[in-house]
């Protein structure tokens, strides 16, 4: 049976350097491709479509894929996901979108605000408030063919985390954006059980905004804390419980599966 690589790419996860890495294995036997329109999103019929049709490729990657993979009975796809600390991600959309002005209100806001300014600013905007509650729960929580559960609380977003930890359980391409290099390292070893040749070669990252990757998590967490005082800082953090549960579950799972 033919076995695929799909790279579910969260933004602001590491995966334009994952993507980088997927080209410089299999060339143009790797595409990326998303819909016209960043609210689109690609179901698990259409993937196994776009799959099916594309019987040279490897590796897919999207931002607009979901899980759970799809089935079939002609290949075999091994989805890709990287994860990330939540409030690390924040203040990654912050700055990205401070530097790289994409015409959004948010992007405007970024660039008009401080980062404690805008992080209240996203909590006190229905629209903005999904930038920096529980997103990566949001993309990861999904059912065949349809979007994850989803209410709005005060100060947050809740998704449906048991659906999000179910989906996670079924990947084994797992890996942390603030461990990539030991958690992509891994992943030879893993497709070679599927017969599938990656190499691993230590890359500069790619489309990055951190200067800090020599700090640890907490060193990163405390200089966040630094700049938005500790009353928001808490506020963010009950925000996120969901998506640090899901950071501290992929967490146990890679470092279960290291010993």
């Amino acid at each position: 049976m033919r076995t695929v690589i799909c790279h579910y790419h969260i933004y602001k996860n590491s995966g334009t350097s994952f993507d980088k890495l997927l080209t410089d294995n299999y060339g143009d036997q790797h595409i990326c491709f998303d819909g016209p329109f960043p609210f689109f999103t690609i179901d698990q019929e259409q993937l196994a479509r776009i799959i099916e049709r594309r019987p040279n490729i490897i590796a897919f990657s999207s931002h607009q894929i979901q899980l759970p993979a799809p089935p079939s009975l002609e290949f075999n796809v091994l989805p890709v996901v990287f994860v990330r600390h939540p409030l690390l991600r924040v203040l990654s959309i912050y700055k990205f979108k401070r530097q790289t002005y994409d015409g959004t209100t948010t992007s405007k806001a970024a660039t008009e605000m401080s980062l404690g300014e805008w992080v209240e600013y996203c909590f006190s905007n229905p629209h903005e408030i999904t930038h920096i509650s529980n997103a990566q729960t949001r993309m990861l929580g999904g059912v065949y063919r349809q979007k994850t559960l989803m209410r709005r609380k005060p100060n947050m977003m809740e998704y449906d985390i048991k659906q999000a930890l179910r989906n996670i359980k079924t990947v084994e391409l797992l890996a942390r954006t603030e461990y990539f290099g030991n958690d992509v390292s891994r992943f030879p070893e893993l497709l070679n059980n599927y017969n599938v040749n990656f190499e691993y070669n230590d890359i500069a990252p790619q489309n990055t905004t951190s200067m800090d990757h020599s700090q640890t998590v907490d060193e990163r967490l405390n200089k966040l804390c630094g700049q938005i005082g500790q009353s928001l800082y808490h506020k963010l953090e009950e925000a996120n419980k969901q998506d640090i549960q899901i950071f501290d579950y992929v967490s146990s799972l890679i470092e279960t599966a290291d010993k």
